[in-house]
């Protein structure tokens, strides 16, 4: 999909969303069985909003980057953990079994 691309770092990060009013970020934990699950609700997703982006990054790679986040949006680091962000700033997010297509639907509707 065209529409989800894999961020690793800051930079990467800012490079993807440049002149993007809204984005999802979703936090894969590669060995992790509720994320594997989260990760499906969120290809989902995605696979039915083309014109939306989605980013992921994967937690044991990229654990700089996770952590930055973390501390730029003072929202406490969980993966899986699911944002959705609007003019730079966190207006939905969501970990673990909260990580549902429907629930990403209900909240753009």
């Amino acid at each position: 999909m065209k529409n989800l691309i894999r961020v690793q770092d800051l930079d990467g990060l800012k490079k993807a969303v440049q002149g993007t009013q809204s984005y999802w970020l979703f936090k894969h934990s590669s060995t992790c069985p509720v994320s594997a699950a989260a990760w499906n609700e969120y290809n989902e997703y995605c696979s039915l909003h083309p014109h939306q982006t989605f980013l992921f990054l994967v937690v044991q790679e990229d654990k700089e980057l996770s952590q930055e986040i973390a501390e730029i949006t003072q929202i406490k680091h969980e993966s899986p953990q699911l944002m959705h962000f609007s003019n730079m700033q966190v207006d939905w997010h969501a970990s673990h079994n909260k990580i549902k297509s429907k629930a990403m639907q209900e909240f753009i509707a």
